[in-house]
């Protein structure tokens, strides 16, 4: 029974770290991942804005001269924020909303958080081996 926890364990020891590395490879991943589609949906607003501006309808007109030369059509009024300048500016109409990037990391169990652990990891390696040496041990005669 000892050989058999201690093998656990040393088995435990050696592969915890390395399901860790693999969590962490794949956050990374999500995020590379998330960053790219980010930049895909900002391509495809830019392209559908140039592909207006081949064959511009009463709308990107209007948009252009507002953004542009600052003209507005007559009966409308510029509609300014507080603190916000005057004009419109075209490349905050064209970008997308950002979307934040959200994470799904389980936090680590007691024997992930020992270890992965630089403190503690030599620790239950030892422990480990020290079981499995044990646990070969010939049994004593009474």
């Amino acid at each position: 029974m000892i050989f058999a926890s201690g093998l656990t364990i040393l088995v435990a020891a050696l592969l915890l770290p390395a399901h860790a590395d693999l969590q962490n490879t794949r956050v990374e991943r999500d995020h590379t991942l998330h960053i790219e589609r980010t930049h895909e949906r900002r391509i495809e607003r830019y392209q559908a804005f140039l592909n207006q501006l081949a064959s511009p309808d009463r709308h990107t007109i209007d948009l252009l001269a507002m953004s542009q030369l600052g003209m507005i059509p007559q009966g409308r009024q510029a509609i300014v924020a507080a603190g916000e300048p005057g004009d419109i500016n075209l490349i905050e109409f064209i970008e997308p909303d950002p979307v934040p990037f959200q994470t799904h990391i389980t936090p680590p169990t007691r024997l992930e958080a020992l270890t992965t652990s630089p403190k503690w990891r030599l620790w239950v390696i030892a422990g480990a081996l020290f079981a499995v040496m044990y646990g070969l041990m010939p049994a004593t005669k009474p």
